[in-house]
């Protein structure tokens, strides 16, 4: 207790102390009277007392302000006035910088605002007390108050300012920082002041526009300020204000003007402006301290967090290079990080085959600045350092909108996740001993195909397979051999189907197969879906080895159609398993179809391409011939056109029979026979004048033409036959070129070559494009029947027609249109350009005979023909 109140007396000696002597110097360079001086430093050391310890300096201060004045001459009572006004005011400063929160390290703005108005508003205190005692006791008449006012007022507020900052932030290792540096300090104090003594020196008795250049001396403050610390620079601006006063004390420099309200404003702007300066510096340099601090506190938080994750963090810059690779990427990608810093992320953890879309996401990002993706997580294929592929879960996060042209990617190896999924996605969806899709599964798929199937209109079939006398197997033999059929079976299956068709296990020994995308029409989706059933039961007919044993077996399918949601899954089930009961009634080892009239089409087709295979070998296969003409209705040449001519049905047309051809592979001989054909026909023209120049077309089906020795046939029959190529022309489709350009090119050429001409049929039909069209060997393009029909009536039909034309006749090709029946479509194509016609006006397809006597007659077609 002793000792506190030692202390406290002491610090009370202390401030009264201070306050008298730095008083009495100032009075010692008074300005207006004998009682006012520019600068009152005591304030600044009153405030600061008050604000270290307490309140309770008040006395100390009172006794200091009242022993000044009384230093100077002042009476009793005056000096117990103008001490009064001295201590009020102080005292009023600490309270609004108390109340106010006020931070004396001034690492704020805020600190430096409530300074000045503190420093401002508490003096109006001293200055109206002071200037108030000087009336009473006759020291100042009162006329003239005003300025003795304003600089009681200016010289106790710059006093704060010049002092509080540095009673409040000196210390012990502020002191020792400066000692440190005291020869540096002092040389620079002193280049500071022996410049602004010069600066005064040079501009005595100045005008107000000179005292600007008093401001020389602020970048030097600043720098003192960045240099020193707060501590160095207030005392070196308390040294400068110093010098400041007393040359304006002195009746010279740019603040002694004729004007003193204005020499005292701006002496009072320049002692606050360097004082405020330094404080601002002060402010931020804090700041930038503790957002280093801060950005090293993030930092190491951030490595932390980065160094200790369990999921590798990559990081890119601008051009695609790693910057940042932690522990854990090590771990995970198998490099070290000094293999890959500095190298592009896509050579190091992209898969080859998905580098080219992650730069081409990259540079997207670098161009627009998109990053919405990045903030999703994206499951996607990495690499490890041996080049193994896993999967892994990505979260991407760019910082470019913060200024930084990062992209940093989180990644975490989902290999287990993923094996644990499909796990579980197996047993809940497919079969375990086969692997096959399970019924639940299957009903999801047939829901997809219906879809499809609504959507395209095409239809769809379901296969419903039953092993035969499976059951005697198991009990024979065990159900581990029963189990070695049940897992070959589904094998064997899978090679009967395209890769877009479903087989599913529903149980036991029953499979379902999904065909998707047949035909259009019923009867053809029917002969599609019989094609693959005969397939798969000729496929699970062949021997089993099952374990040391061989072992025979067979099926019963059942087969029903769909279209779209015509039907539900589960009706098309039962109605796949009736038609497989049906099956296995009729003796097992086939198939049927659930609709009675489907399976009565079925089997008419079956037997329909019996009798096509005898009649190719029988001779009734022949040709019939329709005219082709040009604008005088003059024959040029003819179209070969197949009939079969059935014993018993009489003439039947290619399209009843042409598709049997197709799905049953007949169409490649039958194909040749027609080519041979007609060439032995050419060959028997070229004996007779009336016929010997006429040109004969003959149309290829894509199946024939895709045949590796379709050149070779062809040559063949020329060769044979020794018919003239030149008057040879195959007719094909679009879709047939399409279907393969670059062969389809290759084998034009070769017959082209040969002398072989070739016309574009039922142009307009399908993708026509000049891209493929000028790099094809065409002699002529036949412009379809289904323009022509309406070319009198629809203007789309007639402006199609024209740029058909046009554009042909720009690649140098002829034109002929198929289909003219009118004399009005002749007149219109004759019209448009058109110099080529084929259809019922000029005669419908006719015998060889009938055909030989127009050419012998005159070769000329009209209408009464």
């Amino acid at each position: 207790m002793v000792t506190q109140n030692r202390q406290r007396i002491l610090r009370l000696l202390t401030v009264a102390l201070a306050y008298f002597v730095t008083g009495w110097m100032g009075l010692q360079l008074p300005y207006v009277g004998s009682h006012i001086t520019l600068i009152w430093l005591p304030t600044g050391i009153a405030v600061a007392a008050l604000l270290q310890w307490g309140y309770g300096c008040w006395l100390a201060i009172f006794l200091g302000a009242f022993a000044v004045n009384l230093s100077i001459g002042s009476s009793a009572g005056l000096a117990f006035s103008i001490a009064i006004g001295n201590t009020l005011a102080p005292l009023f400063s600490a309270w609004l910088l108390k109340h106010y929160k006020f931070k004396p390290a001034f690492n704020r703005m805020h600190d430096i605002l409530l300074l000045l108005l503190a420093a401002s508003i508490g003096m109006l205190l001293s200055a109206s007390g002071g200037v108030f005692s000087l009336l009473q006791h006759g020291v100042v008449p009162p006329e003239h108050w005003r300025l003795p006012w304003l600089i009681w007022w200016l010289g106790d507020a710059v006093g704060v300012i010049l002092v509080l900052p540095i009673l409040l932030n000196i210390s012990r290792s502020e002191w020792v920082l400066l000692w440190q540096r005291r020869s540096g300090y002092l040389l620079w104090c002193a280049i500071v002041s022996i410049l602004e003594i010069a600066i005064f020196k040079l501009i005595p008795n100045a005008t107000g526009q000179f005292a600007l250049l008093s401001f020389l001396v602020l970048p030097l403050v600043i720098w003192t300020a960045m240099r020193f610390g707060i501590t160095g620079a207030s005392l070196a601006v308390l040294g400068l204000s110093i010098i400041a006063v007393l040359a304006t004390v002195n009746f010279y420099g740019p603040f002694y003007q004729q004007d003193l309200h204005q020499g005292i404003l701006s002496l009072w702007i320049f002692m606050t402006t360097l004082a405020l300066v330094v404080l601002m510096i002060t402010v931020l340099q804090s700041e930038r301290s503790l957002a280093e601090l801060a950005l090293r506190s993030s930092e190491a938080r951030f490595r932390a967090v980065v160094d200790g994750a369990l999921d590798a963090v990559v990081t890119i810059d601008e051009s695609g290079c790693l910057v940042e690779f932690n522990p854990a990427a090590e771990r995970i990608f198998g490099y070290t990080k000094q293999q890959v810093i500095g190298r592009p992320l896509a050579e190091v953890i992209i898969p080859p085959s998905m580098r080219k879309a992650h730069s081409n996401g990259h540079q997207h990002f670098l161009r627009t600045g998109e990053h919405k993706i990045f903030d999703q997580r994206l499951e996607m294929t990495a690499m490890r350092s041996d080049g193994t592929e896993f999967p892994v879960e990505l979260t991407i996060t760019s910082l470019k909108d913060k200024g930084l042209p990062l992209v940093t990617g989180f990644i975490r190896d989902i290999t287990k996740r993923k094996l644990a999924e499909e796990n579980i996605r197996n047993l809940a969806f497919f079969d375990a001993l086969t692997g096959l899709p399970n019924r639940r599964l299957l009903m999801d798929r047939l829901q997809q195909a219906f879809a499809t199937s609504a959507r395209a209109q095409t239809h769809g079939a379901v296969l419903f397979i039953d092993l035969d006398n499976f059951k005697s197997l198991n009990d024979t033999r065990g159900h581990d051999i029963g189990d070695l059929l049940l897992m070959e079976v589904p094998r064997r299956i899978r090679t009967c189907l395209r890769d877009e068709d479903t087989v599913a296990r529903l149980g036991g020994d029953e499979f379902v197969v999904v065909l998707e995308d047949l035909s259009l029409n019923d009867e053809q989706a029917a002969s599609e879906a019989r094609i693959v059933s005969e397939k798969i039961l000729t496929e699970i007919d062949q021997p089993y080895m099952l374990g040391d044993m061989e072992h025979h077996s067979s099926s019963s399918i059942g087969v029903s159609l769909f279209m779209g949601y015509e039907v539900g899954v589960d009706d098309l089930l039962k109605r796949a398993d009736t038609a497989m009961y049906q099956a296995k009634a009729a003796g097992r080892n086939t198939q049927r179809f659930f609709d009675p009239a489907m399976q009565s089409a079925i089997e008419n087709r079956v037997d329909l391409e019996a009798q096509l295979r005898r009649a190719l070998s029988q001779y009734q296969l022949c040709l019939y011939y329709q005219p082709q003409v040009d604008a005088t209705r003059h024959i040029f040449g003819v179209e070969a056109l197949i009939r079969w001519i059935h014993p018993i049905r009489g003439v039947i047309k290619p399209m009843e029979f042409i598709p049997i051809a197709e799905d049953s592979g007949l169409i490649i001989p039958i194909g040749n026979w027609v080519i041979h054909t007609a060439c032995e026909q050419l060959k028997c023209w070229e004996q007779v004048p009336y016929a010997h120049n006429i040109q004969l077309a003959v149309n290829v089906s894509a199946r024939q033409f895709r045949q590796a020795d379709f050149v070779d046939t062809v040559k063949a029959a020329l060769d044979t036959t020794g018919a003239n190529p030149n008057l040879l022309k195959l007719e094909l489709t679009e879709s047939l070129v399409i279907d393969d350009v670059n062969d389809t090119i290759e084998k034009m050429h070769a017959l082209r070559q040969l002398g072989v001409r070739f016309a574009m049929d039922d142009f307009g039909t399908g993708y026509s494009s000049l891209a493929y069209l000028k790099q094809l060997p065409l002699t002529q393009v036949k412009i379809d029947r289904s323009f022509v029909q309406d070319i009198a009536n629809d203007a789309s039909d007639a402006s199609i027609v024209q740029a058909i034309i046009v554009m042909s006749k720009t690649l140098g090709l002829n034109v002929i249109a198929e289909g003219v029946e009118t004399e009005m479509q002749f007149d219109l194509l004759a019209q448009y350009g058109c110099g080529q016609f084929q259809g019922y006006l000029f005669g419908k397809p006719v015998e060889l005979a009938v055909l030989d006597k127009i050419l012998h007659e005159n070769r000329l077609l009209f209408p009464d023909n």
